[in-house]
């Protein structure tokens, strides 16, 4: 990849470098089988938290958060990190409120399969299945209640202008 060599242990991930998500669809097994996410939508959230990354480095979030997190400490850079991604999540809801407002494409339980997913890779929740207790300062990607909490606001306001989960940091 433009972002150096994909492993499939990574999930989907976008790549700001050469502007492409990466899928590896096993990862959509697993997300059912091991994690209990079911449904067509728990897909699609996956798949719009991605291309929610491509929107935050159209407009510049990526570039800017990555320069703040050379100048950070570990602990630190895993904040901004995780405040991209539940922005990303954000997004994700965004689009599925757009998505019914023009299309009416969601189905009776959509949104219910994507907080599924969103609560299944939690981080919390993965670093309490994978190594049997939990350690915030390492988080990335946020817990189960943020990644639920920021697609559930991002589907009901449809307002890209709420979705500044920087705020808690400082930073916007």
């Amino acid at each position: 990849t433009g972002c150096g060599m994909g492993q499939a242990a990574m999930g989907p991930f976008y790549c700001p470098g050469d502007n492409k998500i990466y899928l590896d669809m096993a990862f959509f097994d697993e997300l059912t089988q091991r994690l209990g996410a079911h449904g067509d939508f728990a897909c699609a959230y996956v798949l719009s938290h991605e291309v929610a990354h491509h929107v935050q480095f159209l407009l510049g979030t990526t570039r800017k958060i990555q320069g703040m997190q050379q100048q950070s400490s570990e602990v630190q850079a895993n904040k901004l990190s995780v405040a991209m991604e539940l922005q990303a999540d954000f997004y994700a809801g965004v689009w599925a409120h757009y998505n019914q407002a023009m299309n009416n494409a969601l189905e009776d339980g959509d949104i219910e399969e994507a907080l599924s997913a969103a609560n299944a890779v939690g981080d919390d929740r993965l670093m309490k299945r994978s190594q049997g207790y939990v350690v915030p300062d390492a988080f990335t990607h946020g817990t189960s209640e943020q990644r639920m909490y920021w697609f559930k606001l991002g589907y009901t306001t449809g307002d890209m202008n709420q979705g500044n989960t920087f705020a808690q940091l400082g930073e916007r």
